[in-house]
């Protein structure tokens, strides 16, 4: 069946549950994992942010790969993606999946918060099928929402507390599950009347998880997408072939909007190098990996490990990505010096705010302002595209601080910045603090929490829903496009290039074709795009009110939009 996947191990994204009985035989074990639906609508261009790309089940697929090495039993296992499928058929396919593996767990992985909308149902149906199936819930927004999940779910008999590796193991193995899934990081009924807060069971040494097994699925059918950059490989090759990689665990930082800690804990985990480069050896060999995208939260942290990694990983000329960000305190000359030998062109940095005040009372991140410029000039001298995160409307930060950030932006030289909406995710200080505080609804549900919109409403402080948004958006426009670096530079091909990125995310998004029409015209080429561009920003603030309020704000009616012209930026 096209999305399930069978193998002779375990695979699946996490999840604990409380069983009413023991198996029979613990030497055989048979479970089927699902992955959630999370894709999203592609989301309007004038909003802040949104995803929507289908990725590998990375989660499912360490446990799988642990589970291929460690399992103290024989475990049949399939995966049903149910991604793969449009939502009209997802209960014809699950149901034709039970019955075919006839499953004694199910793993449900539940990574996003979207996602939860659907655990209900699902769950409803598979004890419709066999009232005595183990129904087991994971991943990151289960572990995050771990002490209120069971009273909603009744079907589903247990969670699992962060990582599900070395707990899954144990779980199949044992003679009595029901027993086993007393201990931590299992979350039960049980454990929760004993008001017993879980602990998660860590993978000591990621080198039993690195070496990812991707035949476990159908890489052809997964689109993965590269992170923003002007120069991501799918503009210029029809074959590219990108994979995930996570080679440490854990952040030893408490940023205030973080939930990372309640995942992984604060101590660091690695994977040797030596297992690391022959996974990179296998994927390259085996699949023709060309593009390696590291989810690391923190990449460099172990200086020394980074800089030998890098000097590893540059004989195979691959493009390697970040797209989680990376610490800029760890980036001295050599570091940026070997991170564009083995393969990186563009850096994001986890900045988060251009004011002291915001980094060091409000986020709590252990970083000065005046070590920024100096780390994006290194990365630059070495050929390195720059962009920084930042988070805008937290508790505690003023219309002056995001003044600063602005301001930081433009002197940094920063050659793109991306934006997010400070939100309150489960298992974060923010979210303890809105809750305390009343920022948030009290009765907020699961799955109400979205990253693309403001939330938190705290007139005292300045902050609502309207303001924080539009201001977000103002700064996007003012930095990226109205004062892009590189259309001040005269570097219009890389303006060009970063305008056609945006474009080919957001088609509706009135800025990118407006610069896009101005670029080209600064370089006399394509006057037939100049007039495509002009034409598509006419319409777009001709139909949409927001964009016509942002481009009157930036005086842009009052330019020429029909016939190419000299733009402003060609005499400046």
């Amino acid at each position: 069946m096209h999305g399930v996947y069978q193998t002779n191990i375990v695979a699946w994204a996490f999840g604990n549950g409380v069983m009413s009985q023991s198996l029979v035989n613990p030497k055989q074990r048979s479970i089927l994992f699902l992955v959630l639906p999370y894709m999203l609508q592609k989301a309007a261009a004038n909003r802040v942010k949104s995803r929507s790309y289908l990725a590998f089940p990375y989660g499912v697929l360490s446990i799988a790969t642990y589970l291929e090495r460690q399992a103290k039993v024989n475990v049949n296992v399939e995966i049903l993606d149910l991604n793969l499928y449009d939502l009209d058929d997802v209960s014809i396919v699950l149901e034709k999946t039970l019955e075919a593996c006839k499953p004694e767990f199910v793993g449900i992985s539940m990574m996003f918060d979207q996602s939860y909308r659907y655990v209900g149902a699902i769950a409803s149906q598979i004890k419709s099928w066999n009232h005595k199936a183990i129904i087991l819930l994971g991943g990151a927004s289960a572990t995050t929402a771990w002490d209120e999940i069971l009273s909603e779910q009744s079907d589903v008999d247990a969670l699992c507390y962060s990582e599900g590796e070395a707990a899954v193991s144990e779980l199949l193995a044992s003679s009595d599950p029901f027993m086993a899934l007393q201990k931590d990081p299992w979350v039960t009924r049980e454990s929760l009347k004993m008001m017993r807060r879980p602990r998660t069971t860590y993978v000591d040494h990621l080198n039993d998880v690195v070496d990812i097994d991707y035949d476990l699925v159908d890489t052809s059918v997964y689109s993965m997408k590269e992170a923003f950059s002007p120069f991501a490989s799918y503009r210029k090759e029809n074959d590219v072939r990108q994979f995930f990689m996570v080679t440490s665990r854990g952040c030893p930082f408490k940023c205030v909007f973080c939930a990372e800690p309640s995942l992984h804990g604060a101590s660091m985990r690695y994977a040797d190098i030596d297992a690391i480069i022959g996974h990179v050896e296998r994927m390259v060999d085996n699949y023709g990996m060309n593009v390696l995208t590291f989810y690391d939260d923190q990449l460099l942290l172990d200086t020394k490990r980074a800089k030998e990694l890098f000097r590893r990983l540059t004989p195979f000329k691959l493009r390697l990505e970040a797209p989680n960000g990376v610490t800029l305190v760890y980036i001295d000359d050599e570091m940026a010096f070997l991170m564009k030998q083995a393969g990186f062109d563009t850096i994001p940095l986890a900045i988060e705010s251009g004011s002291d005040h915001v980094l060091n009372k409000v986020i709590r991140k252990p970083l000065k302002v005046n070590k920024i410029k100096p780390v994006v000039r290194a990365l630059q001298r070495n050929g390195i595209f720059v962009q920084a995160f930042f988070v805008i409307g937290l508790p505690g930060e003023m219309d002056e601080h995001r003044e600063e950030t602005r301001q930081l932006i433009k002197d940094a030289d920063l050659d793109w910045s991306g934006f997010s909406l400070a939100t309150p995710v489960r298992g974060s200080a923010l979210y303890k603090i809105c809750k305390e505080k009343g920022y948030i609804k009290e009765d907020l549900g699961i799955g109400e929490i979205e990253s693309n919109k403001y939330i938190i409403h705290a007139p005292d402080l300045g902050l609502e829903a309207e303001k924080i948004t539009q201001q977000a958006y103002q700064m996007n426009l003012d930095v990226n496009f109205v004062n892009n670096r590189h259309m001040r530079l005269g570097d219009y091909e890389t303006a060009i290039r970063c305008f056609e990125e945006v474009i080919d995310r957001y088609d509706n998004h009135a800025f990118a074709h407006y610069y896009l029409a101005e670029a080209y015209a600064a370089l006399s080429l394509r006057p037939d795009a100049v007039i495509k561009n002009r034409r598509r920003f006419t319409e777009l603030i001709d139909q949409d009110n927001d964009w016509r309020d942002y481009a009157a704000s930036f005086g842009l009616l009052a330019e020429p939009a029909s016939e190419p012209s000299p733009p402003k930026h060609a005499i400046s």
